[in-house]
């Protein structure tokens, strides 16, 4: 029972951390979500970033109770065919190879994850300049 518990955790957490961080992606930079009373779904930034921690740490706390769960299996990847323990494994290594790689192109600023980056940063400047905007308009009426 625990197991199915701890496994839906992971999924609804899993589903909340992808719709608010999509939220905090095209949230408006900084206090400016404050300042034009940005809300999607009647939250605004910072009922999302509070969202997104608190299910951060649920599916944290729920990943370690499934590692625990699930040991054997985990040291069954491990495996090699006489059944020693190797942890040099084929699927070890492509899925370190792929987490090191997305880790390194994020931080080297490497395509195509910096377009992602900028794509943010674009969703900021898009905020910013609506602003402005508006600010404009109103000084002119």
């Amino acid at each position: 029972m625990f197991r199915k518990i701890t496994s839906f955790i992971m999924l609804f957490s899993f589903i909340i951390m992808v719709i608010s961080g999509t939220m905090l992606f095209i949230s408006p930079f900084g206090r400016l979500s404050m300042m034009i009373q940005w809300e999607v779904m009647g939250l605004n930034k910072m009922d999302y970033q509070a969202l997104h921690l608190t299910f951060m740490l649920l599916f944290t706390i729920a990943g370690i109770v499934h590692i625990l769960y699930n040991w054997k299996p985990i040291k069954n990847y491990l495996k090699n065919r006489s059944k020693k323990i190797v942890f040099f494994t084929k699927e070890f290594v492509v899925a370190s190879l792929i987490t090191i790689a997305l880790f390194f192109a994020t931080v080297k600023h490497i395509e195509p994850l910096e377009s992602f980056v900028k794509m943010n940063k674009s969703f900021n400047n898009y905020w910013v300049k609506s602003f402005k905007e508006k600010r404009m308009r109103e000084m002119n009426r």
